[in-house]
């Protein structure tokens, strides 16, 4: 029996469980903190170190191999991975891991990432790096080249904590002001008008000001594509992949209480906990429906022909947010196949969506993945099948400048990335039909470009 931390203890009998349960990470960790008592710092630790066991499992099993007797990588229990994960990161001294375990060689363990980075493969190089599959890691060095490897560490560590004030409720401001009164400190980010950056560990939902709904918890690239939506004055929004509602609250807040905000999912339980958070947000003028995966109603079939934009934020492998959830490496990413079928599905709601938009309405496209297959190459395809269709660019409705710190060379698309931007990895274009084909000569003049893939 290993001579463990507390902590540690608890991230190895939680791994033990995240390997062999149905549960994500995120509902192990909700429960076991509900059960125990723990302080923010102990709770923050806790599942910090969960998620690099998690996210380093080939970075941690090819340590091993390098310091462990042979063939025995593969029974370890969580308590070594924990131990190594540790020693990996440098916050565990070699000697007293040696103490708890002596029949590694702890030293090799802490000198594992020079002989890593001597690897003359990028492909094994990022596999190790990112814990992929081999089809994943030849992805990504086709995508970001000499900048892979940076790419595959950045989705393996830690991800920012960051809010998006609800400005129905309260001014920037006045949630700073709140929060600080609660000891907990914050500060500004330099892309989403209204997002902040959380600073140490804090009982965030246990604030006044959260509890009185003066703001979410939520990326800050997931704050800039529902900015995107632009919303016009007392129009009409749908949000039609809208799930829990971060992204719809956004654009009613956005919206200022006025015109009419639909979200659309075909999920249930999604949708009810999307009602709940827009009572606390106080949010007026929402309607919500269920919806069929393959058909919708006459009366939504309606409102999509009415909306001045309408947000498809597709089902995607959700690459981006993966060091959100480490897990997904197993659910997501076992069959690249996977990938085909999600890019037939995203094409086919963006074709339905476009289809039905009325002449000078918007369809924004986004998703939480860098892959071009389900980005770049999706927009084509639902260009190439809607001649009525054009791109308008992100530096057109946010601003040249601005858009140049999230956006494609071009001002384009919305893009953003781990290993460049303090958020998630998101895409996002705007597409918007034609009022007519007399004003297609200026719109092909303009082009139909859609970034680089």
């Amino acid at each position: 029996m290993l001579d463990l931390d507390p902590a540690d203890a608890i991230v190895a009998a939680l791994w033990r469980e995240a390997t062999t349960s149905r549960a994500s990470v995120t509902q192990l960790l909700r429960a076991y903190f509900r059960e125990v008592e723990l302080k923010p710092r102990q709770q923050k630790r806790i599942k910090q170190l969960l998620h690099r066991v998690l996210a380093s499992r080939a970075r941690i099993d090819a340590a091993l191999e390098d310091a462990a007797p042979a063939g025995i990588v593969e029974s370890l229990e969580g308590a070594v991975r924990v131990l190594t994960s540790r020693v990996l990161d440098g916050n565990l001294a070699t000697t007293e891991a040696k103490r708890k375990l002596a029949w590694i060689d702890w030293e090799r363990v802490a000198n594992f990432e020079s002989r890593l980075a001597q690897i003359d493969d990028p492909l094994r190089r990022v596999e190790i790096l990112g814990s992929f599959p081999r089809w994943l890691a030849r992805r990504i060095v086709e995508r970001f080249g000499d900048e892979a490897d940076a790419v595959a560490t950045a989705l393996a560590g830690d991800a920012p904590r960051t809010i998006r004030v609800n400005t129905l409720q309260c001014s920037v401001e006045q949630c700073i002001a709140s929060l600080e009164r609660d000891g907990i400190t914050v500060r500004r980010t330099e892309m989403a008008t209204a997002s902040l950056e959380v600073l140490g560990p804090s009982q965030l939902f246990r604030t006044w000001a959260f509890q009185h709904g003066w703001f979410e918890l939520q990326d800050e690239a997931s704050q800039l594509v529902a900015e995107l939506v632009a919303p016009p004055p007392g129009g009409l929004v749908v949000d039609a992949c809208a799930g829990a509602g971060g992204k719809t609250l956004a654009i009613a807040a956005a919206m200022g209480g006025r015109g009419t905000l639909v979200a659309l999912d075909v999920s249930a339980s999604r949708l009810e906990e999307l009602r709940r958070r827009a009572k606390r947000a106080g949010v007026r003028n929402l309607r919500v429906f269920r919806i069929q995966a393959d058909a919708w109603t006459d009366e939504v079939e309606a409102l999509l022909a009415r909306a001045d934009r309408v947000l498809v934020d597709a089902p995607c492998s959700g690459l981006g947010s993966l060091r959100r959830n480490p897990d997904m490496r197993d659910r997501l990413f076992a069959d690249e196949r996977e990938v085909e079928r999600l890019q037939t599905i995203q094409i086919d709601l963006c074709t339905r969506v476009a289809s039905r938009l009325a002449p000078k309405s918007r369809l924004i496209y986004a998703t939480c993945t860098v892959l071009p297959d389900e980005n770049q190459r999706v927009v084509e395809r639902v260009l190439a099948a809607d001649p009525m269709l054009d791109v308008v660019r992100v530096a057109e409705i946010l601003g040249s400048e601005r858009a140049s710190k999230f956006s494609d060379a071009s001002g384009t698309v919305l893009e953003t990335f781990p290993h460049r931007h303090p958020c998630d990895g998101f895409f996002a274009a705007v597409l918007r039909k034609r009022s007519s084909e007399a004003s297609a000569d200026t719109d092909e003049a303009e082009g139909r470009e859609v970034g680089p893939s």
